[in-house]
C-alpha cells in the first residue's frame, strides 16, 4: 500500500482568505454615487433647498470616503497577503473615486480662483478694485485660508475692440446671448444716464420715429414680432444689455451686464457678471464672460465674412 502511494505525485490546495468588506465597500460607493446624481437632479427640479442639497453632498463624500478607505485596505491585502476579493475591491475603489471627484474638481477650483463671487472687464470694474487689476489677487493654498474679500478680489477680463460700428457689434452680441440661452432682463440703446422717450399710453397705436412725441400710425403698419422681440431697439452708439445667465451644472443665476460703445470708428464691449445666490464663484462668472467674448469674436468673424461676399 505505501509503495503504490509512495509513486503518485504530490498534490494538494491552498485554502485562500477572502475580503469580507469588499462587496460592502462596492455597495457603499454605488450608494454614494447614486445618491449625488439624485441630489442634483432633483435640486435642479427644485424639489428641494440649497441647505437641503448641502447636507446631501456632505452625506455623498463621507459615505464615499468611508468605501475609498474600505477599498484601499483591502486593496493592501490583496498585495501582501494575497487574500481574494480584489476585483470587487478594485470595483468599490473606482466607484468612490468617480464620486469624489466632484468634490475634487471643487477644492482644486477653490485653489486657483480668487474668493470672489464677480468678474469684470477693465472698463467696467468698481473703483474699489483699481488695486486689484494693478496686481493680481492671491492664488494658492493661503487664499483658501484667508478672510473672504469677495468685494475686493474680482476677477478682471480683458475687454473687446472691433473695428465695426456699434450696430454691427449689437447685431453680434444678439446672437450670442440668443444662443446662449440667457434671459434677457433689459436693453438701453443709448446713454442710459439720458431720459429715455415716453412709452405710448395704452391704446395708442404706436410711435413712429425716434422723438418722444407719439405719432399715431396704422396697426398694420406695426412689426408685431418685432414689438415682441426685447433686442429689437433702433441703431444707437451705445447699448447696455442686461441679462441672467445660469451655470449648467446647479443653475445658479447671474446678473450680467453688457456695455457696447462705439468710439471714433472702433467699438468697445464691456462686461460684469455677478452671482446672485453664492459668494464664492469658483471662477464661473470669469468663465462665462470669457466665454461670451469669444463667442462674439467667432460672430463678428462671421459678419465680417458675409459682409466681404456680399
Amino acid at each position: 500500500m505505501s509503495s503504490v502511494y509512495g509513486r503518485l505525485p504530490v498534490s494538494g490546495h491552498y485554502l485562500r482568505k477572502r475580503l469580507r468588506f469588499a462587496g460592502f465597500a462596492r455597495r457603499l460607493a454605488a450608494f454614494a454615487l447614486v445618491l449625488l446624481v439624485a441630489a442634483m437632479v432633483i435640486y435642479r427640479l427644485g424639489a428641494i433647498a440649497p441647505q437641503a442639497l448641502i447636507g446631501l453632498l456632505l452625506l455623498v463624500a463621507a459615505v464615499a470616503s468611508i468605501a475609498l478607505l474600505i477599498s484601499a485596505v483591502g486593496l493592501m491585502r490583496v498585495w501582501y497577503r494575497g487574500v481574494d476579493g480584489g476585483r470587487t475591491a478594485m470595483g468599490a475603489c473606482f466607484l468612490a473615486l468617480l464620486a469624489l471627484f466632484p468634490f475634487a474638481l471643487v477644492t482644486y477650483l477653490a485653489f486657483v480662483n480668487p474668493r470672489a463671487n464677480a468678474a469684470y472687464t477693465e472698463a467696467l470694474a468698481p473703483e474699489g478694485v483699481a488695486a486689484t487689476v494693478a496686481t493680481p489677487p492671491s492664488t494658492g493654498w493661503r487664499s483658501l485660508f484667508a478672510a473672504p474679500t469677495a468685494p475686493e478680489q474680482p476677477s478682471i477680463v480683458s475687454g473687446r475692440r472691433y473695428v465695426a460700428d456699434a450696430p454691427r457689434v449689437f447685431q453680434a452680441a444678439r446672437m450670442v446671448v440668443e444662443d446662449s440661452g440667457w434671459q434677457v432682463e433689459d436693453i438701453i440703446a443709448g446713454d442710459p444716464s439720458l431720459p429715455t422717450a415716453p412709452k405710448p399710453a395704452e391704446g395708442d397705436l404706436g410711435i413712429s420715429g425716434l422723438t418722444g412725441i407719439p405719432i399715431p400710425t396704422p396697426r398694420d403698419s406695426v412689426d408685431m414680432e418685432a414689438a415682441a422681440d426685447p433686442l429689437a431697439v433702433p441703431d444707437s452708439d451705445q447699448y447696455r444689455i442686461a441679462a441672467v445667465a445660469r451655470d449648467l451644472l446647479f443653475g445658479l443665476p447671474s446678473d450680467m451686464v453688457i456695455r457696447i460703445v462705439a468710439d471714433d470708428g472702433d467699438t468697445y464691449v464691456d462686461m460684469q457678471s455677478m452671482s446672485r445666490s453664492t459668494g464664492i464663484d469658483l471662477g464661473e462668472n470669469r468663465r462665462i464672460i470669457e466665454g461670451f467674448l469669444t463667442d462674439l469674436d467667432t460672430a463678428m468673424a462671421g459678419l465680417e465674412t458675409i459682409a466681404a461676399g456680399d
